[in-house]
């Protein structure tokens, strides 16, 4: 009678971990669902004028990338724990020796032979290797880590080009629109000459010309204007619908005052592969150490009838590793072949860099002289240009067309300044956030 009680207690206890480890510990995250991401309430617009730094601390704030990239790197560091630690012990439930056929099929009481039994098992994974498991997930969250990084600089390249790219086109729209109203004025002008029998009509059809292929300038560059705003707000929400303070000097940038090849080693991308080929190094090491079987020890407690002794089982077991050349040591060099992979792009990627980042840097410095020339010679001697035509114009020496087409090019000349500071606000953007400050410091 008091083994049937032992059984019975061994059977609750049994139950009571089952229940526990099906329907215990933590309740995973409720899903966050694209529509409740949408839903989320826009950043309002600022008071004031929004400037380029404030433009980028609400890209950070509102993106969602950063935030996966740091959700990744917390996963990986609760991976390294947990990798840390032993196996869960595992618990055993067995009835043994249960009669198949005769009177006494299925019945597990009737035969001296049945046994009900609980036990438990524990595998003994050796120090090293779990230290060598915790390191690889240590580094993928380091992998992570470069990842936000890159995102963060991504994240800032994106929306400082959108947002010079606004400030500019916003320029080139005012200037098309006040060009658009002195041109009215001017045919205004004509065809009151015009009546007044002191002008040719073909002046007045000159300058609406010249105000209908203006009207197209001014709806093209509209309409980039809008893809512009567009890509603003979709780094910064309604705020991209603030004015902007362009307070931005295009003549210095953090990248161009160093050492580019040294600095390049900073890149996130780079960064990134180094950490891959750490992690693809510390896969190896657990591939090594798998060599080493674990043991697994077991201890069964078991009852039969009550005029019978209960029985103890005592167990150990580990896996027989019976041609290590063909699995254990393949394992081996194949993770580190993928260390030595990451190494090559890492290489590979940098000399892809190097190049590419120093064509940015020839090509805004090439601009930089450019928009100087602008300012020094070009511009003026437009001016110039258009000043003298008016001036033979009214003194009845020049015609129309030639104040019109004098101004097209002034015009022109500020239009193309605008486009090329336009360029150079794009590159100096990439090569500002190419490496963020974070990775610098």
């Amino acid at each position: 009678m008091q083994g049937k009680h032992v059984i019975l207690r061994i059977a609750l206890i049994g139950f009571a971990l089952f229940v526990l480890l099906n329907f215990g510990g933590v309740h995973a995250e409720q899903q966050y669902t694209l529509e409740q991401a949408l839903a989320a309430p826009e950043t309002p617009a600022t008071a004031g004028p929004l400037s380029l730094s404030l433009a980028l601390e609400l890209a950070e704030q509102r993106s969602e990338s950063v935030r996966a990239q740091k959700a990744a790197a917390q996963a990986a560091q609760s991976e390294a724990v947990a990798a840390g630690e032993l196996p869960d012990p595992m618990l055993n439930l067995e009835v043994s020796n249960i009669p198949a056929n005769g009177p006494d099929q299925f019945s597990l009481a009737a035969d001296f032979m049945t046994m009900r039994g609980v036990g438990i098992s524990q595998t003994f994974t050796r120090q090293d290797k779990r230290k060598a498991q915790s390191n690889v997930f240590s580094k993928n969250a380091e992998v992570a880590q470069a990842s936000e990084l890159l995102a963060l600089s991504q994240l800032r390249t994106g929306t400082a080009q959108a947002y010079l790219d606004r400030v500019y086109l916003q320029q080139m729209l005012e200037l098309l629109r006040s060009q658009h109203t002195e041109l009215q004025l001017q045919i205004d002008a004509a065809d009151a000459l015009f009546r007044a029998g002191k002008a040719p009509q073909t002046d007045v059809f000159t300058a609406r010309t010249e105000l209908g292929l203006l009207n197209l300038r001014v709806q093209d560059t509209q309409a980039m204007l809008d893809n512009a705003q567009a890509d603003l707000h979709r780094w910064v929400g309604d705020a991209a619908g603030s004015e902007l303070s362009s307070d931005v000097d295009l003549k210095r940038s953090s990248l161009g005052e160093v050492d580019l090849a040294e600095s390049l080693n900073k890149h996130p991308e780079l960064i990134a592969l180094q950490k891959a080929e750490d992690a693809a190094l510390a896969n190896a090491e657990v591939k090594l150490q798998e060599k080493s079987a674990d043991w697994t020890l077991s201890v069964m407690y078991a009852g039969r009838g009550p005029e019978f002794s209960e029985m103890l089982t005592l167990g150990a077991s580990r896996p027989l590793f019976v041609d290590q050349t063909s699995r254990q040591d393949q394992a081996v060099a194949a993770a580190n072949s993928m260390a030595a992979k990451a190494r090559s792009e890492r290489v590979e990627l940098y000399r892809s860099h190097l190049a590419q980042t120093k064509r940015w840097q020839q090509t805004w410095q090439s601009n930089l002289k450019r928009l100087s020339d602008f300012d020094q010679s070009l511009i003026p001697l437009t001016q110039q240009r258009t000043q003298a035509a008016l001036d033979a114009y009214r003194g009845n020496t020049g015609t129309l067309s030639e104040v019109l087409a004098a101004r097209r090019m002034e015009l022109d000349m500020r239009i193309e300044k605008l486009r090329i500071q336009m360029d150079t606000a794009r590159l100096w953007a990439q090569l500002e956030y190419l490496i963020p400050e974070e990775v610098q410091q």
